[in-house]
């Protein structure tokens, strides 16, 4: 924590414990909107209250903005203990495309109350709003901006200088847009180039006619890939006349790009983002959680009866059951670890274009997958020889567990590509479902090849 941040938080405090709305109004005054949502982090949850009441009853428009800045738990949690009087007034300061990115992350039964109560007020606003909610989740309509500035081609230097002078001093204005009598998107020009060129000739003959664009109908993931590919501070965006209808800033990519991987995490958890809301109640997020756990159940039940397949075996040299918690343990993170390796390659397009580079990662995933099978098994088939005293007991246990290393590797890589030809998100497959199959198929190889060679071996 920066010295600044330190001193800030510590008057907060004092002044927010003893309900000194005076002095916490002149310091939110005075601050910027990035150090006080860096404070926000230091504070309690009732502090955290009274911070943002005090911001929407002095200063509406910082509240919104500094609310935009806020971590996502740290929004939640303030969804959850404003008003409806509060939390409305703090949403109808908020863009749209904010509005949406906060509904989006919330239970439905919360967003049917703030839609009603956005109905009051912004009723114009809510006709895109909705418009918005209906479009692919993944679309990025969310996101974009329509602070930009733009104007005509035939215009002089002169008389564009002139409208960027009396534009909203909101916009920040690093390039300024081009556009033909249709409003059709042909060229940018920098704000640096634009004064410092004569003023008397046209803007057409000064602007740069070659420029990045992406289509209002393109994915997140698209957005994010030409941000990385060009280096962009900021994308226009067309329609399908080639109009120009908005902008995307860096910053809104990295807020993509940082929800995207919460996301991600919580999926590979077997959870759902919603926790987020739902801090402090425990039931409901062991309800949000109890479908991936039921799952893991009833494959657990199906690996139980695998076992109870193998009992002859398992009478016949007891031993053998000793190791089922460490093929269940090596083959279950051999799994997750090619299942995430896959579902990042999948999502980031690299083996979903094409089928010879998924083919390709199989075979890698599984080379990987024998050197570690034979070196565990080879170790394992060492020390259980040792313990037990039984050199045929270790050479069972150590190729049982190969067999189980590599198929759990090839298992990891499979599921995440047969998840995303559903059209579903690969990442599901990189949690509970990966471990429950591996659990299953894995258990049920090593009780296999064991049985085969107990058999063999005429132990």
């Amino acid at each position: 924590m920066s010295p600044i941040i330190e001193v800030l938080k510590e008057t907060l405090k004092r002044a927010i414990g003893k309900r000194d709305y005076k002095t916490i109004e002149k310091i939110i005054i005075k601050t910027h909107k990035g150090d006080i949502a860096e404070v926000f982090k230091y504070l309690n949850k009732e502090e955290r209250k009274i911070l943002m009441l005090t911001l929407i009853k002095s200063n509406i428009q910082k509240a919104g903005d500094v609310f935009q800045d806020l971590e996502e738990d740290i929004k939640s949690e303030l969804l959850r203990n404003l008003s409806s009087k509060d939390l409305t007034n703090l949403l109808n300061n908020l863009p749209v495309n904010e509005i949406v990115k906060i509904i989006d992350h919330i239970p439905d039964d919360v967003r049917d109350i703030i839609l009603k109560n956005l109905e009051k007020e912004k009723i114009e606003e809510l006709e895109e709003l909705e418009q918005l909610l209906t479009t692919n989740e993944d679309n990025i309509a969310s996101i974009i901006r329509e602070d930009f500035l733009s104007i005509n081609e035939n215009i002089t230097v002169q008389e564009a200088i002139e409208i960027v002078k009396n534009a909203d001093k909101e916009i920040e204005i690093l390039y300024i847009y081009v556009v033909d009598d249709k409003n059709r998107l042909i060229g940018v020009v920098s704000l640096k180039e634009l004064i410092t060129s004569p003023g008397n000739i046209l803007v057409k003959d000064i602007m740069t006619r070659e420029l990045i664009t992406v289509s209002i109908n393109a994915t997140k993931e698209e957005v994010i890939d030409i941000f990385k590919r060009y280096d962009l501070y900021i994308l226009p965006v067309i329609n399908d006349e080639e109009e120009l209808v908005g902008v995307v800033y860096i910053e809104d990519i990295i807020d993509v790009i940082s929800e995207k991987t919460t996301e991600d995490f919580f999926k590979m958890a077997g959870a759902k983002e919603e926790e987020l809301f739902y801090q402090d109640k425990t039931f409901k997020i062991a309800k949000l959680r109890m479908p991936w756990l039921l799952t893991a159940t009833f494959g657990e039940f199906i690996t139980a009866i695998i076992i109870s397949f193998f009992s002859f075996t398992i009478e016949q040299f007891l031993p053998i059951i000793f190791f089922l918690p460490m093929v269940a343990a090596l083959s279950g993170n051999i799994s997750s670890q090619a299942a995430i390796i896959t579902a990042r390659g999948l999502k980031e397009g690299r083996l979903s274009e094409n089928i010879v580079d998924y083919i390709r990662s199989i075979i890698k995933e599984l080379k990987v997958a024998l050197v570690i099978g034979f070196g565990a098994g080879l170790l394992v088939g060492l020390i259980s020889s040792l313990w037990i005293n039984n050199h045929k007991l270790g050479m069972i246990v150590g190729v049982a567990l190969f067999f189980s290393i590599v198929i759990a590797g090839l298992i990891g890589s499979l599921i995440p590509y047969i998840m995303d030809k559903m059209g579903k998100d690969p990442t599901l497959a990189t949690g509970v479902l990966a471990l429950t199959i591996t659990d299953i198929v894995g258990i049920s190889i090593y009780l296999s090849v064991a049985t085969y060679f107990i058999h063999y071996l005429h132990l």
